[in-house]
């Protein structure tokens, strides 16, 4: 296996990539690992090294790389409602670096999960998308969210009321910040039904816009959410109760699967473990099917 970095422009800038290339590579099934956010092509506890790793041992060419303004790549941070442009550079490169590729497959987490499946219904390369937490987030999405679960939690929490007991928390304060979120609730339900109408995506709010790329993305598409995360819950919640996802097709097309105990960024290591064994499992059935091979891990970051 060869592991190298590699520059390529991507319109007016340069970005930063780490390509993990197989001795004997897969002509289909390559992912390209897209990072969101405030993070860089190692990812969070250093999942995206160790996954690029242990996919290219399988045979799977991949490119893990930082879109405009973030970690090393040039320009200005743009954010993932603006990707498109590096995620295209990156497929191009990727075809490029490995010559006998036929597609690939994005790979996103949280916001770059939502730009990846923005991106990938206008790319014929693109086969399938690795999902994990969809960012969706809205205000409304959010306040619901914080009053079905967290304010809930609250109560069943014998600790809640012994600060109350005690004097140690604010009753008016909680009230308040209670009010606030049924306001945004309120106030923003009915500004989703007007958008909705439209026929143009980029104007749609998250959640009608992530349901309409998917429903014209005619690949394959994996959802993995996180049982102890507010972003996963809003997403799931928005599944649960949307009459625009249930009328999509999606619930059918689409396979989902959660890890009840798991945090947004999978932080203990047999988290992050079941993340690379769903993924390279997913893959295999999928995109390649090819046998299941495995190796060590090296401890080099770049």
């Amino acid at each position: 296996m060869n592991e190298h970095a590699v520059v390529f422009p991507c319109e007016e800038d340069a970005l930063l990539g780490i390509v993990h290339a197989p001795d004997q590579a897969e002509t289909t099934g390559v992912v390209i690992i897209v990072a969101g956010g405030p993070q860089y092509r190692v990812g969070a506890h250093r999942q995206f090294v160790v996954l690029g790793r242990e996919l290219a041992r399988q045979g799977i060419p991949v490119l893990r790389f930082d879109h405009r303004g973030t970690g090393d790549s040039g320009g200005s941070y743009r954010g993932f409602l603006d990707m498109d442009a590096d995620i295209r550079s990156a497929i191009d490169t990727l075809f490029t670096q490995c010559g006998n590729l036929k597609r690939v497959m994005l790979w996103g987490e949280c916001e770059s999960a939502s730009a990846a499946a923005f991106y990938a219904y206008r790319d014929p390369r693109v086969a399938g998308i690795f999902m994990v937490n969809p960012w969706i987030r809205t205000e409304a999405g959010q306040a619901k969210t914080y009053l079905k679960h967290y304010y809930w939690n609250r109560l069943r929490d014998p600790q809640f009321w012994q600060k109350i007991r005690a004097g140690q928390f604010s009753l008016m304060r909680s009230l308040k910040a209670w009010l606030q979120l049924l306001r945004h609730v309120a106030k923003r339900s009915g500004d989703t039904k007007k958008a909705s109408d439209t026929e143009e995506l980029t104007l749609l709010p998250l959640p009608e816009r992530l349901t309409k790329s998917l429903q014209r993305f005619p690949g394959k598409t994996y959802i993995l959410t996180s049982g102890n995360d507010y972003i996963a819950q809003e997403f799931k919640d928005f599944t649960y109760s949307s009459a625009i996802w249930k009328s999509s097709g999606l619930q059918e097309k689409i396979f989902f699967n959660d890890m009840a105990d798991a945090d947004h960024t999978f932080s203990r290591t047999v988290w992050r473990t079941e993340l690379f064994e769903q993924t390279a499992q997913w893959l295999k059935d999928h995109l390649t099917g090819q046998p299941d091979q495995t190796s060590e891990n090296t401890n080099n970051d770049h």
